[in-house]
């Protein structure tokens, strides 16, 4: 049944590289974009949160895949970008497609850092300010620090979806995991052995992925039971 991976393998090599790429651009693209629009979003400026919320409310309403095509057809229009070949997808749908995901996971981040900073009690905000911090020093050196780490969980479940939802770019040509699937599927008329491949593909990774991220949550949870409360270290030697 899966006799055809010793001649296409490296076909499914190639486009797990891909995915993996992908993932990595799109997340950091998405943390970027969720910490602007939380600043965005917990800022006394009116104008600053209604965009934020306006971005949020629209990315998470409208389906991923039309968000892809919509920013790629756009870029392509805006932007020259050479059809350079990375592990045989161009350039011009590679990054296109990783900044759609990007922009796609930002929104969904934002809500997973907002989250994570309405955990922190308010008196370790003012306990910052009492201190002489600005506000800035205490959101940045105080607050999101900690939000960050107790968003780890709902952040890897994002970084999670990422990969998958990366299927998604196929649609614009771009050659990852799924890709190559339907492509071997299509030369040898049957599609069901290839997408177990891909299927699997994508279950080694999240669960690796996984792994990674319980680890880090672990070893978190330990170093943060060993020092306490260290946050307002900083703050009492201002």
């Amino acid at each position: 049944m899966f006799d055809f991976l010793g001649r296409y393998y490296p076909a499914f090599l190639e486009g797990t590289a891909q995915t993996i790429i992908i993932s990595i651009i799109a997340s950091i693209i998405g943390i970027l974009i969720g910490l602007l629009l939380v600043l965005m979003r917990i800022s006394d400026n009116k104008i600053l949160e209604t965009i934020s919320r306006v971005y949020i409310s629209v990315v998470r309403g409208t389906p991923s895949m039309i968000q892809v095509m919509l920013i790629y057809y756009s870029l392509s229009k805006v932007l020259s970008i050479p059809p350079i070949h990375i592990l045989g997808a161009s350039l011009d749908r590679v990054l296109p497609g990783s900044i759609a995901l990007g922009l796609n996971s930002g929104a969904y981040t934002a809500e997973i850092f907002r989250s994570g900073i309405i955990s922190i009690p308010k008196g370790q905000t003012e306990a910052g300010l009492s201190l002489g911090m600005t506000r800035h020093m205490v959101m940045f050196e105080i607050v999101l620090p900690q939000a960050v780490r107790n968003a780890l969980p709902a952040m890897g479940n994002e970084f999670i979806s990422l990969i998958k939802e990366s299927s998604v770019l196929f649609y614009i040509g771009v050659q990852e995991v799924t890709a190559q699937a339907l492509g071997v599927g299509g030369t040898l008329y049957d599609f069901v052995p290839p997408l177990i491949v891909a299927a699997a593909v994508y279950f080694v990774l999240t669960f690796t992925l996984s792994w990674i991220i319980g680890y880090f949550e672990k070893k978190h949870h330990l170093n943060s039971n060993k020092a306490g409360l260290p946050h307002l270290n900083h703050a009492w030697k201002v």
